[in-house]
């Protein structure tokens, strides 16, 4: 029977965005080194302050602006200044307008730069945005000097300030895991997380009724779920299921999502009763909070089907991807290669059921698919012809099997090598059948050919 394959589109990143939303971000303005303000400038920026705290976002921009021509009549360069062109940026970033709030952050670390307090607390400040709204676009490479930067500064100037000390921490760790760095990524975590557990215990509040301390133990469990350490990522989801429980409710689409890292840590280790039930929940919940159609309840879908797949209940790993087959088909469109994942699946359940002839309208559509929206030589098209080869092969249609084993073997020949374990696989098959069909002279000449170091 052919392998059940992974949902490529599933794949959630590790990196979170922070937990401060930009609106919130204009509490900055709190934190910066108190500064001898001009009048003039003082109402302008505090007046754009609140605009933007008002979600006036447009009179924030232009009071803000006026702020910054304001505390340039004062002075060449001020941490009036500076100070006005991060909060610009701050709202740029409410607004979603990055390429505008970038070169706010920029703009104040010049100034700072003139004042000579390129290390100065002021200065982590601008970087600590700066590199959120990388993480924010994605640039992982940009994010990360920048955020090393501010970490540093922190470290050196403001060690006792658990509570930003944790978030750029977390942002850098955010940065490392996205660009798998995960050695580098896992230490920032429990950095940040110790920083947190100072922070509660000086409150007086325990680990599992803080937000920030749920989101690094879920940051942690997908670290340790990524290098299969299952018993670690186990304690790890436990503890964020339990905090965002008591911190956001039993109906949060991050409850659900930590309790599906919990599930998928049972179901790793065949667990799969304990494993089930969660599913069924974090279904549950995404339906709820998020609506039928999206991508999210589709994971929650395939995830369930695997289950059911391995409890070698067919027809209901079937329901379950058809049901998710319709979601994805309304993201990706009915002819995307993004389906066929969960159409060889899909395969497999009725295979399990016995469903043969059923199976193979899902695998000739993915190969459809792949052919349509992949390269010739994609290794995932190698895989889908074999898994119809292979379908063919057990149904005993054995002379149609054989040229799509042909065509899997010269993709993987290309893609992958010939010594790749994929490749070898596929030449077994390919020789199994042809031998199956008395062709052994073929069969030995394509033996030969690898041995030799040729091409099929």
């Amino acid at each position: 029977m052919m392998e059940m394959k992974g949902i490529h589109h599933q794949q959630r990143r590790i990196t979170r965005l922070s937990a401060r939303t930009a609106v919130l971000a204009f509490l900055l303005s709190t934190r910066l080194s108190t500064v001898v303000a001009q009048e003039p400038w003082q109402h302008s920026h505090d007046a754009g302050l609140k605009a933007a705290a008002e979600s006036r976002f447009a009179d924030a921009e232009a009071l803000l602006m006026q702020s910054i021509r304001e505390a340039r009549k004062a002075a060449e360069a001020s941490l009036m200044e500076a100070r006005s062109d991060v909060d610009l940026g701050e709202v740029y970033r409410a607004e979603h307008k990055y390429d505008l709030a970038l070169p706010c952050y920029d703009e104040a670390l010049k100034v700072l730069a003139k004042l000579n307090k390129s290390d100065a607390i002021e200065a982590a400040e601008a970087l600590d945005r700066q590199g959120e709204v990388y993480i924010a676009v994605t640039d992982y490479p940009h994010a990360e000097p920048v955020l090393v930067q501010a970490l540093k500064i922190r470290r050196e100037k403001a060690p006792s300030d658990e509570a930003l000390m944790a978030q750029v921490e977390a942002d850098l760790a955010g940065v490392y895991a996205a660009t798998n760095k995960d050695a580098e990524a896992a230490a920032l975590f429990k950095d940040a997380l110790a920083n947190r557990q100072k922070l509660n215990a000086s409150a007086g509040r325990k680990d599992d009724e803080d937000e920030q301390a749920a989101r690094l133990f879920y940051d942690l469990g997908n670290l340790a779920k990524k290098a299969q350490r299952w018993p670690e990522a186990e304690q790890d989801f436990r503890k964020a299921v339990s905090a965002y429980g008591k911190v956001l409710g039993g109906d949060h689409p991050d409850y659900a999502n930590a309790m599906e890292g919990l599930a998928m840590s049972y179901s790793a280790r065949e667990q799969y009763d304990l494993a089930e039930p969660l599913l069924v929940r974090v279904l549950e919940i995404r339906q709820k909070t998020l609506g039928e159609d999206h991508h999210d309840v589709a994971v929650a879908l395939d995830s369930l089907a695997l289950v059911a797949m391995h409890q070698r209940r067919s027809q209901l790993a079937v329901d379950y991807y058809q049901r998710a087959l319709k979601i994805w088909e309304k993201i990706f469109g009915p002819e995307s290669p993004g389906l066929s994942a969960d159409l060889g699946n899909l395969a497999v359940a009725y295979q399990i059921g016995g469903r043969f002839a059923e199976a193979e309208s899902p695998l000739r559509r993915a190969v459809t698919n792949d052919q349509k929206g992949l390269p010739p030589d994609s290794p995932d098209l190698a895989s889908d012809l074999q898994n119809l080869a292979m379908l063919y092969a057990n149904s005993k249609r054995l002379g149609e099997a054989i040229p799509l084993f042909k065509s899997a073997l010269a993709i993987r020949v290309k893609a992958l090598g010939e010594s790749d374990p994929d490749t070898l696989d596929t030449l077994k098959y390919l020789v199994s059948t042809l031998r199956r069909l008395n062709r052994d002279q073929e069969a030995a000449a394509i033996e030969q050919q690898f041995t030799a170091g040729g091409k099929p």
